[in-house]
């Protein structure tokens, strides 16, 4: 069964918490799971594979990776390993429109394939010291001082992993207008929050109060690619999920993704993947687990500290 990740509001009062995984001690390992919050972690000794929304990464010592919200990730590892992670909810973070449009922007939460990038030396030290601040935080009684100098140390984090992404041209991002990127940014936010109720570029283009067309230039130069294109491509990664993860049928999962003839879903995810729902469910069949209809699992309880 996929387990649904909630940080434990009793003993995370913040929103945020820090541990040290160890593959021999911890109950994350070959299961699969969906938070409501971001991760980020670091490898600091060992190696080992996510699968994130089905994109497998391959992860080294002093490398790093990203889990977005509501993405469905999995960890296996065929030796030992030792993982500084880091998770906050995007309350704790945005406390002012400023820490929303960083949060926004970062481009290893808002990419549709998994990212990682090796540290530099020169930041090994730094994050394995930040992330012992945050812990020795989530140990000690809430106070408003300790939520600031957490809130900043995430911040110093999230700015380390978007500037070594950036000197690595994973993004041109850097190279636009600010009022461009926020507006691509909150799109394929939107996107991901109302693709069950919203198909149209017009209707995002409504809600965001600006014209198709400057939608459409938007996306095409910060992109490359087109508002109908993005959202095309999120519909294939909700489908794979719903087919991969739960027990609804071909026929449910088309209603599900406001296909009105079951028919016409069946035709597009055969166009975008090249195998039918059928195909691709009796593919991964023997690893079939479904997500529950059961309350969350605080993440307390399923991380070790």
């Amino acid at each position: 069964m996929i387990e649904i990740l909630n940080l434990d509001k009793k003993q995370y009062p913040t929103g945020f918490s820090a541990h040290l995984i160890k593959s021999n001690e911890n109950a994350l390992l070959n299961k699969s799971f969906r938070s409501s919050f971001y991760q980020m972690f670091w490898v600091k000794s060992g190696e080992l594979t996510l699968n994130l929304d089905n994109n497998l990464i391959h992860l080294d010592k002093f490398e790093c990776s990203f889990i977005g919200i509501n993405q469905v990730f999995s960890v296996e590892t065929s030796s030992e390993f030792e993982v500084l992670l880091v998770c906050f909810e995007e309350a704790f973070y945005c406390r002012t429109d400023l820490d929303r449009d960083f949060l926004e922007s970062c481009i290893f939460f808002n990419s549709q394939q998994a990212l990682k990038y090796k540290l530099h030396n020169s930041l090994k030290k730094a994050i394995i010291q930040h992330h012992q601040s945050l812990l020795h935080i989530c140990r000690q009684p809430y106070n408003e001082l300790m939520y600031h100098f957490a809130h900043n140390t995430v911040e110093r984090l999230l700015l380390f992993t978007q500037k070594g992404l950036l000197d690595k041209s994973y993004s041109p991002i850097e190279t636009f207008k600010k009022s461009d990127v926020n507006i691509a940014n909150n799109f394929r936010k939107l996107v991901q929050e109302n693709l069950k109720n919203m198909r149209f570029v017009k209707d995002y283009a409504d809600k965001m109060n600006i014209s198709v067309k400057s939608l459409n230039e938007i996306c095409n130069s910060i992109y490359g690619k087109s508002p109908k294109k993005i959202i095309t491509e999120e519909i294939v990664i909700e489908s794979k999920r719903l087919l991969r993860y739960t027990a609804m049928s071909i026929k449910e999962v088309a209603f599900e993704l406001l296909f009105v003839d079951p028919s016409n879903f069946i035709r597009f995810f055969t166009n975008a993947t090249g195998m039918s729902p059928k195909q691709y469910r009796t593919h991964f069949e023997d690893k079939r687990v479904y997500i529950p209809k059961q309350k969350p699992i605080p993440v307390a309880n399923t991380i070790t500290k």
